[in-house]
């Protein structure tokens, strides 16, 4: 027993003797001796931490451990010296441990602690994989959601409110302003940075030698993702008979960039912007300087307020190529190809009311509409761009085709229109820009275009019976038009680099060539084709020549920059038409200065103030005498001289940016002043709209304040974004022959953000507020129009498995207007998608408008009409697809 009580009191003993094992030491700089502060001391047994503290301003630490362990081992860690590890023996008091100084400490703190924006000078890059979400796909997605970036539904992207010019590849322009396909079809995985040039010059010649406010974004590209031909492959079948292919090839090298795509899609997806372009006068809109493009119409109803694929019924196929090789001269030769067939139709009803003086009028119509179109663009262009030169020369083809047939009923019967337009044309630019020896440079450019675009509308049964046949209701009506356009000019620069004040000067010619006819003709019970006399047809022939000279002053210090433009242009007009005995000739001299100034505040924030004054001479559209069918309700016809115009235009703006904080705002003010010597007199009835363009003075005004604020929130890894803006026009129209000053006023907020809620699972939400107030002041009586519509989008994206995502998406939209039914609507939308590593394939399924609402109502306010347009919907709709990434 007292063997027994003996081994007991010295195992007790033992215990208690462990519990009080002291653990500690002196941590050392290797070879200084001097203490490390704040080293983080870790005991371990079988790997886990079982005791922990930090060494004390002399590096010294003391740890007592309560329990006894089969083995220990100390671990000291700091962030500048290596990590220091030791097996424990029996001797675990006053340890001396020297840490050894981590060698490579720049290089792992940067690579660790890379910002998600960074800045140097002009130049911001946002880092992609900071930004990128699993939802995301291409590197358009990544665009819409950077702070300071915005994109709209037609893909334009701007930057702090300013439309972004170019989007560069690895700083190749290899899209132009065509880049919507690039956006949406390059993977963001391609992409390293996303880099916003702001006060960026195209021309390396020009760098810094002259004012430049446009913006322009680089995309770098990552080094693996140059090595390899790269692609997808898309294949997406759903219900009610949906189809959506795509198969795409992409290579970014230093040598070669290519990014070609063919697709088809009847799911409602638009690709006529890849053609079109985002931010140009393409030549299907521009030929020539002063043109008529689609005088005709078979529709006067307007598109609704809601994505393009909830009523764009479509069956749509698209080749687009774009190539670009970097030869070892320092040229460039690039090919861009775009050809689309669309066939798509569209169902719609208008009630239309005028508000005027004499009485109001109504217009009700219900509109079937199906429309075949060819659009097409080629680009040859080979080009230079060194510090020393620039030197390009692009060749360009446009066309487009399109047959509209629509079936219209009103009030007075149904109305059948078939309407044809053909426009097609050729363009080409050169620009030589050369550095001379003492740095002056000298710029010499011509551009030619020409294009023919032929209009024809025929309806039945034919209109307005008791002003085009003496009111015999006859069979149809059939309206030609045909503009073929010439425009030639060439100009040449000289620019001073030499003094603080830089100089340039450009002289130049060009000239316009245009010839207008058009035809009205009826055809009668008879079957007998009827010309109605002079008073419905144009032979309009149109010359404009312009000489001009251009002095151009900069100035810059170091915070403050500011450009003076003075053009002074002489301009000779002649335009005749003897079945009109029309025959006029005008000179004029135009004075159009342009000041431009920006203010540097401080690193990241300047001051930008515009002043323009623009003096305009009009066009052939203003001028022509015979009546011209633009709808089936509307003739239109010139009783006036050239309209001549004068335009004042302030613009001030603050821009701010703390890149740090990832925060960008912006605030602007403008107001325009213009003054012409015409106005356009409507005469409007119960089944026809006749428009005049007479002699007399039309002043208008209209001012605006914007400002915008974006901020990544780093706790919720998510970007809150604010717009805002207002906007006052005050305007006269002529209504009825009476003169009806007007009076309109909107507001506009918009709010966006998207928080973390729990480890994967996240809500988005972005609204739109819109206040419409309009005022009109008649003879007799004050008429006001308020209009409200609202837009809530709730997003719940997800990924609540690896390689797993969804999200469920609500948006209601909802319309008020003054004595008006209001509107409410609530669009479902799901989607998920899972990849497949192993096989490089990823499998999602898209549901759009679960709610299957086929019909939207809007509303379209100005100060003297209401229209309340109803619009059929696509309804619900599936669609599975599978992506295999090539």
């Amino acid at each position: 027993m007292k063997v027994f009580l003996c081994l007991f009191i010295v195992v007790l003993l033992g215990q208690r003797t462990f519990a009080q094992q002291t653990i500690s030491g002196t941590v050392q700089v290797d070879k200084t001796q001097h203490p490390v502060p704040f080293a983080s001391v870790n005991i371990l047994s079988d790997g886990k931490i079982i005791a922990f503290k930090p060494t004390d301003k002399d590096g010294r630490f003391t740890i007592t451990l309560t329990k006894e362990y089969a083995s220990l081992y100390l671990q000291i860690n700091h962030l500048t010296y290596e990590k220091f590890e030791l097996k424990l023996g029996t001797q675990t008091s006053n340890l001396r441990i020297a840490l050894v100084p981590k060698t490579n400490l720049l290089q792992d703190v940067i690579v660790k602690s890379k910002p998600k924006v960074s800045r140097s000078n002009d130049t911001i890059s946002y880092d992609v994989g900071s930004f990128a979400k699993e939802e995301d796909r291409n590197i358009g997605d990544v665009i819409k959601r950077l702070p300071g970036m915005e994109v709209t539904e037609s893909g334009l992207i701007k930057y702090q409110d300013k439309t972004v010019s170019k989007l560069y590849i690895d700083g190749d322009d290899l899209l132009e302003n065509r880049y919507g396909v690039g956006t949406r079809t390059i993977p963001h995985k391609m992409v390293k940075d996303i880099q916003v040039l702001d006060n960026h010059e195209h021309y390396k010649v020009l760098k810094n030698k002259r004012f430049t406010d446009d913006v322009a974004i680089n995309l770098v590209i990552k080094e693996e993702a140059k090595l390899k031909l790269t692609g997808q492959a898309k294949i997406g079948v759903g219900t009610p008979n949906l189809y959506d292919p795509e198969l795409n090839s992409i290579l970014f090298n230093k040598k070669v960039k290519m990014l070609n795509v063919l697709s088809g899609n009847n799911t409602g997806h638009d690709l006529s912007g890849d053609i079109i372009g985002a931010n140009q006068s393409s030549l299907l809109a521009k030929f020539g300087s002063s043109t008529i493009n689609n005088l005709l119409a078979t529709s006067t109803t307007g598109s609704p307020n809601i994505p393009k694929n909830n009523y764009y019924f479509n069956n749509t196929g698209s080749l687009n190529t774009n190539n670009l090789y970097n030869l070892k001269n320092l040229w460039q030769l690039k090919s861009n190809l775009q050809v689309l067939y669309d066939n798509d139709r569209q169902n719609n009803a208008s009630n239309t009311q005028y508000l005027l003086d004499d009485g109001d009028v109504y217009f009700n119509e219900q509109n079937h509409m199906k429309t075949a179109r060819w659009l097409g663009a080629a680009r040859l262009s080979a080009s230079t761009n060194t510090e020393k030169k620039y030197a390009s020369n692009t060749l360009s083809f446009e066309y487009e085709k399109k047959d509209i047939t629509a079936l219209l009923a009103n009030s007075s019967g149904q109305i059948e229109q078939f309407q044809k337009h053909h426009i097609k044309g050729f363009s080409n630019l050169f620009s030589y820009i050369p550095q001379l020896k003492n740095n002056d440079i000298i710029a010499i450019n011509w551009s030619l275009n020409y294009g023919t675009k032929p209009q024809t509308l025929q309806i039945y049964p034919g209109v307005f019976p008791e002003i085009l046949n003496d009111s015999i209701p006859y069979k149809s009506s059939r309206q030609q038009i045909e503009v073929p356009s010439f425009f030639t000019e060439i100009s040449t620069g000289y620019r001073f680099n030499k003094g603080r004040i830089k100089q340039y000067y450009q002289i130049g010619f060009n000239t316009d060539r245009q010839h207008f006819t058009s035809l009205l003709t009826i055809v009668d019970n008879e079957q007998r084709v009827r010309t109605l006399g002079d008073n419905t047809r144009n032979n309009l022939y149109w010359s404009r020549s312009q000489a001009f000279i251009t002095p151009q002053y900069s100035w810059k210090t170091n915070r403050f920059e500011t450009q003076l433009e003075i053009p002074i242009t002489y301009l000779f007009t002649h335009y005749e038409d003897v079945s009109h005995q029309l025959a006029t000739s005008k000179n004029s001299m135009l004075i159009n200065p342009n000041l431009k100034a920006r203010w540097q505040i401080s690193q990241e924030d300047y001051l930008q103030f515009n002043y323009q004054f623009a003096q305009d001479v009009g066009n052939i559209e203003d001028i022509y005498r015979g009546a011209v069918l633009r709808n089936y309700r509307m003739l239109s016809q010139n009783n006036a001289a050239l309209n001549e115009s004068k335009k004042h235009t302030f613009n001030l703006n603050y821009t701010l940016a703390r890149t740090l904080k990832v925060l960008f705002a912006n605030a602007g003010i403008s107001y325009t002043r213009s003054l012409s010597n015409t106005m356009l007199s409507s005469v409007i009835k119960n089944n026809i709209t006749e428009n005049i363009l007479v002699n007399m003075d039309n002043l208008q005004d209209r001012w605006s304040s914007q400002i915008g604020f974006d901020k990544y929130i780093f706790p919720l890894a998510s970007t809150l974004k604010l717009k805002g803006s207002i906007s006052y026009f005050k305007y006269n129209q002529l209504l009825n022959n009476a003169l009806v000053p007007t009076r309109s006023t909107s507001y506009l907020f918009q709010p966006s953000i998207e928080a973390k809620v729990f480890k994967s699972y996240n809500i988005s939400y972005s609204g739109l507020f819109n206040w419409n107030r309009s005022k009109q002041q008649g003879l007799d009586n004050a008429i006001q129009n308020k209009t409200t519509t609202m837009m809530h989008n709730i997003g719940f994206p997800a990924s609540p498995f690896k390689n797993g995502f969804m999200r469920l998406n609500l948006r209601n939209l909802a319309t008020f207007q003054t004595n008006m039914k209001n509107a409410s609507y609530t669009f479902i939308d799901f989607f998920t998608r899972y990849k497949i590593n192993k096989w490089k394939m990823d499998i999602e399924l898209e549901m759009n408008n679960l709610a299957n609402i086929k019909n939207y109502r809007t509303y379209l306010m100005t100060a003297n009409m209401i229209s309340q347009n109803e619009f059929e919907l696509r309804g619900r709709t599936i669609l599975l697809r599978t992506v295999f990434n090539l």
